[in-house]
């Protein structure tokens, strides 16, 4: 499997410290997860990725992106190979228009799967497809989702975050209705996406954890976030945060206070940085890792 970062903030942020020098860093991660790394931000109305089929903690070019960069929102990921060669096609966040979209898990039985999946991928979307990985055609599987109920293909205009947050949720629950007819392993679908206003998470089948609160913040004093609720003990009452992460793993524990996410749960954060978070469906049950992964 692999392992995802994410963050969307009110303010310009690096993420540097969390990605090679805070404890459990991304780099420290990526010893366990050696085949490739990515990292997608925004600049303006543009979504730029930089990936590599280099292990991150080995990559200077890793070192180097990761401190240069500073950005509202940002998507970072190291792959272990499951499905699809280690290639830099293959390395994640995948790109299209101003969507960004990490995976964390496997589409088992994928060659079984992808059939009933085609009918309902736009047939534009296909020439997209680079690599060879399960990750990036359930991308488009969910671009696919999303255009069918009027959200813009490229995410170049706004989108309504509860629209997106449920089309994505009704079609990972619909893959997995899928595999369990089929009888197949059922697919573990963790997952970040975003088009650099909204932003989503969806847990299932692997730990995923969002912080919006800091133990302490070592910018206080210079951030020109006014409102500060990050360093409130608790989350606001309205839910209003001005910045998320979310993460496979806690990152910077002494820094950042981490919740585990339940499994089968989704998280929207929309452009006013109101956080909604929607339970799993009654009766669901975690998706089962096979032994053999």
């Amino acid at each position: 499997m692999c392992r995802l970062f994410g963050f969307r903030s009110a303010v310009p942020s690096r993420a540097h410290r969390s990605l090679t020098e805070a404890e459990n860093s991304l780099a420290a991660q990526s010893t366990r997860h050696p085949d490739g790394w990515g990292i997608g931000w925004f600049v303006d109305d543009d979504a730029y990725v930089v990936k590599s089929a280099n292990a991150a903690h080995a990559c200077e070019r890793f070192q180097k992106v990761s401190s240069a960069l500073s950005s509202h929102t940002m998507v970072v990921h190291v792959r272990r190979a499951t499905v699809g060669t280690v290639d830099h096609l293959n390395a994640h966040p995948f790109r299209f228009g101003r969507w960004l979209f990490a995976h964390n898990g496997t589409i088992f039985g994928f060659d079984r799967l992808e059939p009933w999946m085609d009918q309902f991928v736009d047939e534009g979307f296909g020439p997209q497809v680079l690599g060879d990985t399960d990750s990036e055609y359930l991308f488009y599987y969910l671009l696919s989702a999303l255009a069918d109920n009027g959200v813009d293909r490229s995410g170049r205009r706004p989108s309504d975050a509860a629209t997106v947050g449920r089309v994505v949720r009704q079609a990972v629950l619909a893959l997995d209705e899928e595999a369990r007819r089929l009888g197949l392993h059922r697919p573990i679908t963790n997952l970040l996406l975003t088009d650099g206003r909204l932003f989503v998470a969806h847990r299932a089948g692997m730990p995923l954890l969002l912080s919006t609160q800091k133990h302490f913040c070592a910018e206080y004093h210079h951030c020109p976030e006014p409102s500060k609720v990050c360093m409130l003990r608790r989350r606001p009452q309205d839910q209003l945060v001005n910045h998320l992460l979310v993460a496979s793993e806690p990152i910077g524990e002494a820094e950042n206070r981490w919740e585990e996410l339940a499994d089968g749960e989704t998280v929207v954060l929309d452009e006013a940085f109101r956080l909604t978070r929607t339970a799993a469906p009654t009766g669901w049950e975690a998706p089962i890792l096979p032994a053999a992964v």
